[in-house]
């Protein structure tokens, strides 16, 4: 059984409907995934550059208020309750220290504040060693103290008038208690499972949420090892654990450590299945419309088409009975009418383009006629493309009908257009514009160019023996368009009394016109 136009048509519908949905939704779950993935790994950047900066700030307002007390200290180096004093105004003003301390050269702490019973000890921890043999400012890796804590040291040397090392300015951050890097950090932007975490250039953990894994090593981390090499930017990764993550990571030069700023990959999906199904349910309401109304039009569409369909069989029969109707394939409407339409149009193409041709040629001499040239005027003039015009006449072409007859007259008018198709340039348009008229169009021509060639038409013309074995000569009239000052019609006339000028000055002669 051979199904009808209707029921493809509804088919058809039903198809594209699906399609175009499932495609919608296809591709927007690509789009939609990849923009929540880029939007997270972009601000993780962000956060983490923001929160970079603010580290790197504080490292450098706590050098500065290291530096600004050098002087005073340095001035009462030998008394220790002057140098207590200091420190306890300096811990105070700073808020960013954890304590503070002043070693001596040779290791031993001359004074703390706060005071935890070490001053007169010799102290042998890592970062005091470090800053001792480095005798620079400098901000060192986690380190255990003689107290046993965790911490880092911030450390500026001191020199006295002589220019000698006479020991350092100390202050610590206390890593697992309450620092400057908890209040910055504590708290990442997004209630995601998102979270923040600082390491040090050794890839050890100086920050960690679970404050347990402080001081712990992961620089097998991927992103880790980026800021290892002193790089920042984002990465979707998998960490020691496996678990999958989306992060954003910057480099502080001052301290050389690195801020993570990351959230769960599974998070940062969290909405992705919310907008899917929202672009579904707006998608359903204007697929049922569509397909109500394709379900209505089908019938008014494939009615007619079906009629037509007959009817163009029925006029390739003299007689033709509707009961004897037989249809060949399922789509018989489409099949008979696309073939009937494109020989239809085959014919009426050619048609046209047969009338077009006869319409804007000269049947005599083969050469573009008035009308072509108004069309081609109207082209350059549109584009405001330079052009100039030759206008020229047969002199004495009346004693040649006299003499000769029209036939031989006719041939003569041939031979012209012969000549001006030869003597005329690459582009340009040869036109009769009646009687024994002619002219040349010559788009991006200037008048001297246009002088040159009708010069040389009139040359050609004067030497070469025409049809009636009796030479003939023409004259001519040259003009450029000016652009923006003048009409075609105001061209076509000053040429036209140039042609005139020609003609009464004793002809056989190019005259050019000049705008005035």
């Amino acid at each position: 059984m051979k199904r009808s136009l209707r029921f493809w048509i509804l088919m058809l519908t039903t198809f594209t409907i699906v399609g175009i949905i499932s495609s919608s939704l296809f591709s927007g779950y690509i789009v939609t995934k990849k923009s929540l993935i880029d939007v997270s790994l972009e601000n993780n950047k962000v956060y983490s550059t923001k929160l970079a900066k603010m580290s790197d700030k504080v490292f450098k307002d706590m050098q500065e208020n290291l530096e600004s007390r050098k002087q005073d200290i340095i001035g009462n180096f030998e008394d220790e309750t002057k140098l207590t004093a200091i420190l306890d105004e300096l811990l105070v003003n700073s808020k960013n220290f954890n304590s503070l301390s002043i070693i001596g050269s040779d290791g031993v702490a001359i004074a703390t504040s706060p005071n935890i019973g070490i001053a007169g000890n010799k102290i042998d921890s890592e970062g005091v060693q470090e800053a001792l043999r480095k005798k620079a400012n400098i901000i060192t890796s986690p380190y255990k103290a003689v107290t046993g804590r965790l911490l880092i040291l911030v450390s500026t040397p001191l020199f006295d008038g002589k220019n000698n090392y006479i020991g350092m300015l100390n202050g610590t951050i206390y890593l697992q208690e309450d620092n400057f890097i908890r209040n910055i950090l504590a708290e990442h932007f997004a209630e995601d499972g998102s979270y923040v975490y600082v390491v040090d250039k050794n890839g050890t953990l100086i920050y960690h949420p679970d404050g347990e894994r402080i001081g712990e090593s992961v620089k097998g981390n991927k992103v880790v090892q980026q800021l290892m090499q002193k790089k920042s930017g984002i990465l979707e990764f998998k960490n020691l654990s496996s678990n999958h993550f989306l992060a954003g990571y910057t480099y502080i030069d001052t301290s050389n450590w690195g801020v993570v700023s990351q959230t769960p990959y599974a998070s940062s999906l969290d909405k992705l299945s919310a907008i899917m199904w929202k672009i579904f349910l707006f998608s359903l309401p204007f697929a049922i419309i569509f397909y109500m109304v394709a379900y209505i039009l089908s019938e008014r569409l494939a009615s007619p088409l079906k009629k037509l369909a007959l009817y163009t069989m029925s006029s390739q029969n003299d007689r033709i009975d509707g009961n004897d109707l037989y249809i060949p394939v399922w789509y018989f409407e489409a099949k008979q009418l696309t073939e009937t339409i494109i020989s239809y149009r085959k014919r009426q193409e050619e048609t046209v383009q047969e009338f077009k041709i006869r319409s804007l040629t000269d049947p005599l001499t083969g050469l573009k006629n008035r009308r072509y040239s108004e069309i081609l005027f109207a082209d350059l003039v549109s584009q405001n493309k330079l052009f100039s015009i030759i206008m020229l006449d047969i002199d004495h072409f009346k004693k040649v009908n006299d003499e000769f007859g029209h036939s031989a007259g006719d041939e003569v008018l041939k031979f012209i257009a012969e000549k001006m198709n030869s003597a005329s340039r690459v582009g340009d348009v040869c036109t009769r514009l009646g009687g024994e008229e002619f002219a040349i169009i010559l788009p991006n021509a200037s008048l001297q160019q246009a002088f040159d060639v009708a010069e040389k038409l009139r040359q050609i013309v004067e030497e070469a023996l025409p049809p009636t074995g009796k030479h003939i000569t023409i004259s001519s009239g040259v003009g450029e368009w000016r652009q923006n000052e003048e009409t075609v019609n105001d061209l076509m006339h000053r040429v036209d009394m140039a042609l005139y000028e020609a003609k009464a000055s004793g002809r056989n002669k190019t005259i050019i016109s000049t705008f005035k």
